[in-house]
């Protein structure tokens, strides 16, 4: 069986969308769209174009091999108004988008994904630091895909969708 498992990182700045085909369990590909590096018109026909809806989207609904996990987030003490609202908006387009193209998602926080793999941000950790530990890990787990700190966090959030839906 052919499965697509689609992790989101929402991130305003380094967010992002991998994708994991598999293929009665075994990862076949994964492929990635970076927020910054396309317009939102180009990420969402690239995402359009990796599930394969060239025909009509209203047939994804009996799909049942699409799994997606958008990660929970909010805006944190401290942010500017404009980007919170970047940051907001950023995460209205790929509900949007998601819902568009009728891929069924559910949403987690990152505590969920992270305990997954027994992770977890040290206090004093900076985000440079953290976000450098988190690819690490992630090159383990995935020692022939080139990883990095922009990808890592869809591609870990994309793995767990895989794992717990096997």
């Amino acid at each position: 069986m052919n499965n697509i498992h689609i992790g989101v990182d929402p991130g305003s700045v380094s967010g992002c969308i991998a994708l994991i085909y598999t293929t009665d369990g075994n990862i076949k590909s994964i492929e990635t769209i970076e927020f910054a590096k396309y317009t939102t018109k180009e990420w969402f026909n690239k995402l359009k174009s990796f599930i394969g809806l060239t025909y009509n989207i209203d047939t994804i609904a009996n799909r049942n091999y699409i799994y997606c996990t958008l990660e929970k987030v909010h805006s944190f003490p401290g942010m500017s108004a404009q980007s919170t609202f970047a940051f907001a908006r950023n995460v209205g387009h790929i509900e949007m988008a998601l819902l568009a193209l009728n891929i069924p998602f559910k949403e987690i926080t990152p505590q969920v994904w992270m305990k997954y793999y027994n992770l977890k941000k040290m206090k004093d950790e900076s985000k440079p630091d953290w976000k450098r530990r988190l690819r690490e890990y992630l090159q383990r787990i995935l020692p022939d895909i080139k990883i990095t700190n922009n990808i890592a966090d869809a591609i870990l959030i994309a793995y767990y969708t895989m794992k717990i839906n096997q």
